[in-house]
């Protein structure tokens, strides 16, 4: 074996895991991905460039027997088949790109690998992929384990769950039985509405840790957006009706018919963007969110439809199908047989949310530029592409637009990325099993 393990990375994208390897002491020999703006970005940022070739090509095959071998094999595989954001579709093609990997490992035969997707793989279809992916990796030859981390643990400003696969060649297991020693948590964690519990995951002393990184911690010094600061530029224009709605979302608010709390706005709310409303009809709209999540009303558990009778008697308004069906008309309401439900509900955790400035960013997502989405906390704008790389954190030398790049591009690939300060922590921990085994291998 060699004094520094050598890396080859498939699904390279931009190059955030392989930028984390690469500071953690890994020598990177070959890098690929079927994407032109994410090789000119890598090659680039890295001192080793990317190649363009798409896994799925005849060409591949060839490639990996010319490759030889490795010491670990990196493959961040795409997720947008398991992805919560996304459609979570079954028969997604880009499902089953996984078994690149696989066909790698065969032909490679790399000591370590190291897999890495959205925690939605462990969960969407009853985890099947995942329990797919790690028989199919079993079958290769490794050993394999697997877990679930968030960004923010580690000092990344950013909640963003991830699954890491990592598995042994089953060969180099020698007599100590060596596994991977997960990264420990540095920065506490926080425990968000909708995730399990995680203490029993990494158990920690929590005066111990770091306060976790925030969204002013990573942009504050930025300032306005400006050329003077390589990327702090924003991708897009936006309608007048956009610029409306930031105007009215506050510090941790968003866009949301669907949930009766202050961190939601309401499109009545916001008259510049959606039309008047009387204050009849606005009474009638707040009382359906008020109520449609009640069990009584249905077991749906996003919120159901409620009928004429029920809407009249909870306003105590003789009102008729047509004032209802107006709401309709003018998107406030949506229709449902013999039922009305306020229109937007499958926007449940909201749209142009404009996240706190004091806590670690939501998921940095591949439509950032989009104010839609997610708002600047303190300006009316979306984040610019150098504000959502230093939320991923990549380093202020990292350059998207200077490699060539689209800023609708760059966003996508920032988004698409693992950060580099999360990808070290990984390898920190790649690195001491693979020294493990090596220094048991060269004194046998």
């Amino acid at each position: 074996m060699t004094s520094t393990p050598r890396v080859v990375s498939l699904f390279s994208g931009c190059g955030g895991l392989d930028l984390g390897f690469l500071r953690a002491g890994f020598t990177l020999e070959f890098a690929c991905d079927h994407d032109p703006a994410a090789v000119r970005t890598y090659s680039h940022n890295i001192p080793h460039s990317a190649e363009l070739l798409d896994v799925t090509a005849p060409a591949f095959p060839q490639r990996l027997v010319e490759i030889g071998s490795c010491d670990v094999l990196l493959g961040g595989f795409p997720c947008q088949g398991f992805s919560k954001a996304g459609p979570k579709n079954i028969g997604d093609q880009r499902n089953q790109l996984y078994k690149a990997m696989i066909r790698a490992l065969e032909v490679v035969q790399p000591a370590i690998f190291v897999g890495e997707n959205v925690d939605g793989i462990s969960q969407n279809f009853n985890g099947q992929f995942l329990n797919q992916i790690i028989k199919d990796c079993t079958n290769a030859g490794y050993e394999v384990d697997y877990q679930t981390v968030d960004a923010s643990w580690f000092g990344v400003p950013q909640h963003r769950r991830r699954v890491f696969i990592v598995g042994l060649r089953r060969d180099l297991q020698l007599s100590q039985g060596h596994h991977i020693e997960w990264p420990a948590i540095s920065h506490r964690p926080i425990h968000r509405n909708g995730e399990r519990n995680i203490h029993d995951i990494y158990p920690y002393w929590l005066e111990q840790l770091a306060e976790p990184r925030t969204i002013d911690d990573a942009i504050c010094h930025l300032g306005p957006l400006g050329h003077e600061i390589p990327d702090h530029v924003v991708g897009k224009s936006w309608p007048d009706s956009a610029v409306a709605i930031m105007k009215k979302i506050g510090p941790g608010q968003k866009l949301c018919n669907a949930r009766h709390d202050k961190t939601s706005v309401r499109t009545w709310d916001i008259p510049e963007a959606f039309g008047k409303t009387s204050s009849i009809e606005r009474s009638v709209l707040e009382t359906i969110v008020r109520n449609r999540r009640h069990k009584m009303y249905g077991s749906i558990p996003n919120g159901n439809p409620l009928s004429l009778e029920v809407i009249k008697n909870l306003t105590f308004n003789e009102i008729d199908e047509d004032f209802l069906d107006d709401l309709v008309a003018r998107r406030f309401l949506k229709r449902i047989q013999d039922k009305w439900d306020v229109a937007g509900a499958m926007f449940a955790s909201g749209i142009f949310r404009r996240p706190l400035p004091d806590q670690p960013s939501p998921t940095v997502l591949t439509n950032f530029e989009n104010p839609r989405y997610f708002i600047h906390p303190r300006e009316n704008r979306p984040f610019s592409v150098r504000e959502v790389a230093a939320l991923q954190t990549f380093p202020p030398d990292f350059l998207f637009l200077e490699a060539g790049v689209k800023p609708t591009d760059a966003y996508r690939l920032i988004g698409n990325a693992v950060p580099p300060l999360l990808a070290e922590r990984i390898a920190e921990s790649v690195l001491a099993l693979w020294l493990s085994f090596a220094t048991e291998g060269a004194a046998a």
